[in-house]
């Protein structure tokens, strides 16, 4: 056997059911080997960068391991934005590369490769001839346990070695847990039992975890209010005291109620700009606790006065057993501010397009519930975000954790695959869409049932509002796109020209029924400008 099959026998012995890449001389005779002979289901990208995207979206969205696999030289270099992507989304993802040949020099596609893997802070799993299924089970337990992509970096050469009869695969400790930190649990337990309006948040390590039963008796047990970092959104949602998402998408009355907030206790959450609103979310004399399995994300981005460091579960039991019981924040008040819900802005739909909020709205009222969200990267992200809820965080996909554009496409085309009787939503900008048009394509390929919500400016809309604010000429950050909709159908996917609310109502049966690519060229406002936008210039962050 060679080594290339040996590790196609090992990938489908993980229980990979598909997997994601871009064809070259570096894993040619991998793919079909693994299609034909593995029966894994291969899903073909049009940029290396899109399949990592797909491998990402596809395990954000289904929970297992992303597997996606490109060509040496060119095709690594393609790939590393979403490779960090990945790697900062904490995506459990194995990324299979090819190398160039052991034995030639100077071929075209040859560079040094172990420093770009580096770069992305992507660790390499060496892979040997005498124990090929024992290294990539080593890369696929260390892509679960680390929740992070994991490299095979492959030379041609390598991958036609005979390889000896099958090794074993050794059996994986899982990852030790560090004991509780005693002191500061009582610490954290007192400030809880003397806190009037507690607020207990949940983040992407409670997440991992799959904590949210012990968070929820806590806040129940302690009278605090729910909330999550953006990753983790929905994770509390029909609990009566869950207000939503803690940070820059953070809707008025959650806003106001974070801030009233004199206890806050993160789980797996590192509070970051982000989260925090640059540090103005919470009050300035709030005592702030974070829980975490490493204690080195204590204080990395705000202050932190009580660090508590131990499995999420596990602390969240120990203190509901040390604090006492009581309503506090769950007050007569509290419930008819979050009954009150939030008053719809004014529509600001003009002559140029619709408002990106009613927009959101319309959408979420005419498409199905049963629906994954996928948010690429631009000023129009924090509308969908806010106004298309989903059912819980794995419907939620939010592809800028390395702030790039362009990369929604991609992961959308792999929460499909995650979920295809389920519609997923790829809410993009222009500018993003253009970016990674290439893999609409693989959408219309494969028959996905994806809506393709774009929120058209005709702008890199982020970076036209920031010139504006800075009293600058803004005409570089504009241009002019072709009829996106006849792009769309150019390429084989069904799409649709929307300047106002006539149009989305007149398509509400499409919207009702989709099973195949749709896209809706949608024309929005300039006049309506994000407040998390408004927030970020003010605080010099971009």
């Amino acid at each position: 056997m060679k080594m290339y099959e040996a590790i196609g026998e090992r990938i489908a012995a993980e229980g990979v059911r598909s997997f994601f890449g871009l064809m070259g001389d570096g894993n040619l005779k991998l793919i079909p080997h693994l299609v034909h002979e593995r029966g894994v289901s291969f899903y073909g990208a049009r940029h290396e960068a899109g399949a990592v995207a797909m491998a990402d979206g596809y395990a954000r969205a289904s929970g297992e391991v992303g597997v996606c696999t490109f060509t040496q030289g060119p095709g690594l270099t393609n790939a590393i934005t979403a490779l960090v992507t990945a790697r900062r989304g904490r995506t459990p993802l194995v990324a299979i590369s090819g190398d160039t040949p052991t034995v030639v020099q100077g071929l075209p596609q040859d560079i040094e490769q172990r420093p770009f893997w580096e770069a992305a802070d992507v660790p390499v799993q060496d892979v040997r001839p005498g124990s090929v299924a024992a290294d990539v089970a080593a890369a696929f337990h260390r892509a679960r346990t680390e929740r992070r992509p994991i490299a095979l970096n492959l030379p041609t050469d390598l991958q036609e070695t005979e390889c000896p009869p099958g090794t074993g695969v050794p059996a994986f400790p899982p990852p030790p847990t560090p004991p509780i930190d005693e002191d500061a649990l009582e610490r954290a337990a007192e400030a809880l039992t003397n806190a009037q309006r507690p607020v207990v948040i949940g983040g992407r390590g409670a997440l991992e975890a799959g904590v949210r039963d012990d968070l929820v008796a806590l806040a129940d047990h302690a009278g605090a209010l729910l909330a999550t970092t953006l990753p983790v959104n929905a994770w509390f949602s029909g609990h009566p005291y869950d207000v939503g998402i803690a940070g820059g998408f953070a809707n008025e009355t959650g806003r106001a109620l974070l801030g009233e907030a004199d206890v806050v206790v993160a789980f797996g959450a590192g509070l970051n700009h982000f989260t925090s609103r640059g540090g103005t979310l919470f009050a300035q004399d709030a005592t702030i606790i974070q829980v975490d399995v490493d204690p080195t994300r204590f204080g990395r981005y705000i202050r932190c006065d009580i660090g508590v460091t131990g499995d999420a579960g596990e602390v969240a039991r120990a203190l509901r057993e040390r604090v006492s019981a009581g309503t506090r924040f769950r007050t007569p008040e509290t419930d008819a501010r979050i009954a009150a819900g939030v008053e719809p802005p004014p529509d600001e739909s003009d002559e140029d397009g619709m408002d990106p909020r009613t927009l959101s709205r319309r959408i979420a009222e005419l498409v199905t519930t049963d629906r994954t969200l996928v948010i690429d990267g631009g000023h129009f992200m924090g509308f969908p975000s806010m106004d298309i809820p989903v059912g819980d965080p794995s419907r939620y996909v939010f592809t800028l954790d390395f702030g790039s554009i362009g990369l929604g496409l991609g992961a959308a085309v792999g929460a499909a695959v995650a979920h295809p009787d389920r519609l997923t939503i790829a809410a993009v900008g222009d500018g993003g869409l253009m970016l990674s048009l290439g893999e609409l394509d693989s959408a219309v390929r494969y028959r996905l049932p994806i809506l393709v919500l774009v929120y058209n400016d005709n702008a890199y809309g982020a970076e036209m509002h920031f010139l504006r604010m800075s009293g600058i000429d803004d005409s570089e950050s504009r241009f002019v796109n072709p009829p996106l909709d006849q792009v769309a159908r150019a390429m084989g996917a069904d799409g649709y020209a929307v300047r106002g609310p006539e149009d989305l109502d007149a398509l509400a049966p499409t919207l009702r029924d989709i099973d195949g690519p749709v896209l809706l060229d949608c024309r929005v406002t300039e006049r309506v400008r994000a407040v998390w936008l408004e927030e970020a210039f003010q605080r010099g962050t971009h």
